[in-house]
């Protein structure tokens, strides 16, 4: 399997498996794969085929180099794992806090590696007490403060060099004894 990297980012770019040429496996070229295109930033790794790397998808991987700064290969880059204390009152597998525009959820999320890193928060409702944290020990805590409208909502933690982790809950009803 060719992997093709911008030699700058190290980002991973594109990837090609053996292809069958006049009746013979080969390795393709990155000329072939960009023949139109400037490969002046662009810079190939051989190893095996793997089709967890197809299964994942290239977005989940990372150069693997070895002590001289030399690509040897891809690893699977380590995730952000995200969670919450919200309970799953609606019995819907789905965690979820009332839509009163007071309740707080606190959101967790914790690195795969246990390393420590920047995480940006976003929500797609709802009022995050701040848009990024530092992890300590590999886990941080931001508080997601519920709108009044009962909705999904999706929370996702991002972080470079990690796959991003997303955490789906419910603003729900407000119980009629609580209004």
């Amino acid at each position: 399997m060719l992997i093709v990297y911008d030699k700058n980012t190290e980002k991973i770019v594109g990837h090609c498996s053996r292809v069958f040429d006049s009746g013979k496996w080969r390795e393709a070229s990155l000329e072939e794969l960009y023949p139109n295109k400037d490969r002046s930033n662009l810079a190939t790794a051989y190893m095996p085929d793997d089709a967890r790397f197809v299964g994942y998808g290239p977005n989940a991987w990372r150069l693997r180099k070895d002590e001289n700064g030399i690509v040897v290969g891809i690893e699977r880059m380590p995730a952000l794992m995200i969670s919450c204390d919200a309970q799953d009152t609606d019995k819907d597998e789905v965690p979820d806090i009332p839509a009163d525009g007071n309740s707080v959820a606190h959101i967790t999320v914790t690195t795969t590696d246990k390393s420590d890193t920047e995480v940006t928060f976003r929500t797609s409702r709802g009022t995050l007490n701040r848009r990024s944290a530092q992890t300590s020990e590999g886990k941080a805590v931001v508080d997601l403060r519920a709108a009044t409208e009962t909705v999904a909502v999706t929370v996702t933690a991002t972080a470079k060099g990690y796959r991003t982790g997303t955490l789906n809950l419910e603003f729900i009803p407000v119980p009629a004894a609580h209004k």
